[in-house]
């Protein structure tokens, strides 16, 4: 009987440790660098291909993860506007007068949430599939992503 409870405790010790290993793990992954979050989204995404054309977009939207909008708690790198018609993981919304004319911009939980949106509006416009950089941009473009007149001329100078 002594031999089974000594096993017994060694087992829950077991079962401590490798729960403390998880939620090790899992709290790196959720600490993860935004950039990291962000490729992490797009690599398991069918848009992985394109992954160096939407993270151009991501830096010119957000001035490389450095406006206002792209910063916690807001969490928006792509400055996606509000949703109101197709899936969102956006939680709220947010304005600023000074940004935008006061246009309201989504809220997210965290960057991977504000990435896993992005794909959800890549799949709401359709975006082809085996487009360059340059078509990719146009595509985006013609959607209306952005109200800068030159935003294709600014993506396609980043395309290399």
């Amino acid at each position: 009987m002594f031999g089974l409870v000594n096993v017994l405790e060694y087992m829950q010790i077991g079962l401590v440790i490798l729960l403390g290993i998880y939620l090790l793990f899992r709290n790196t992954r959720i600490n993860a660098s935004p950039l990291s979050q962000i490729r992490t989204v797009i690599r398991a995404s069918q848009y992985a291909p394109y992954e160096k054309y939407i993270i151009n977009q991501m830096n010119l939207e957000s001035g490389y993860l450095t406006n206002t909008l792209s910063q916690p708690p807001i969490y928006n790198p792509f400055s996606m506007g509000a949703v109101s018609i197709r899936k969102t993981t956006q939680i709220d919304t947010y304005s600023n007068p000074n940004i935008d004319d006061g246009m309201p911009f989504g809220v997210y939980e965290d960057y991977a949430s504000a990435t896993q949106d992005f794909i959800y509006y890549l799949d709401n416009i359709r975006m082809p599939m085996d487009l360059t950089c340059q078509e990719y941009n146009a595509y985006i473009n013609s959607k209306g992503y952005a109200v800068d007149p030159r935003y294709e001329e600014k993506l396609n100078n980043m395309c290399r």
